[in-house]
């Protein structure tokens, strides 16, 4: 296997091990707790962004809403023709603005816009925190 298809293959591998993490999220459910799991990590979704192979973060555009962003959800994953299907998700400043600098995401918001993306134009995945869609923040008094 050249190092390329290597490459794909275990991107594939981790993208399809997130995608079953949310599942689990999402489908989990106790006789005696319900969708504990779900209310502990606060969020069905395990955003990430993608690092493309020139270094730079995979930005794409829903032109129904019009804006850009940076930030990922996993909707599905093709082991064979390295293709993997994402939601994008919508980056928040603190003032309510849209924002790709990771810095100043202070909340992510599912949108149902799915885009299909090419793996193979694509060096590594990095995962946040999944409480970033919770929106909740803490602004410290200065005094």
């Amino acid at each position: 296997m050249n190092s390329e298809k290597k490459r794909n293959h275990f991107l594939c591998e981790a993208l399809c091990d997130l995608k079953d993490l949310q599942d689990i999220m999402m489908d989990f459910h106790s006789k005696y707790f319900g969708q504990l799991l779900v209310k502990i990590v606060g969020s069905d979704t395990i955003p990430f962004f993608l690092i493309t192979n020139s270094g730079a973060h995979l930005r794409l555009m829903d032109t129904v809403k019009n804006f850009e962003t940076e930030f990922f959800r996993i909707e599905d994953v093709d082991k064979d023709r390295y293709r993997g299907t994402v939601s994008l998700l919508r980056a928040f400043d603190y003032e309510g603005n849209d924002t790709n600098f990771l810095a100043d995401v202070v909340r992510l918001e599912k949108t149902s816009t799915e885009k299909s993306i090419e793996l193979s134009g694509i060096s590594a995945i990095q995962l946040l925190k999944p409480d970033m869609l919770k929106g909740k923040f803490i602004i410290e008094p200065k005094w």
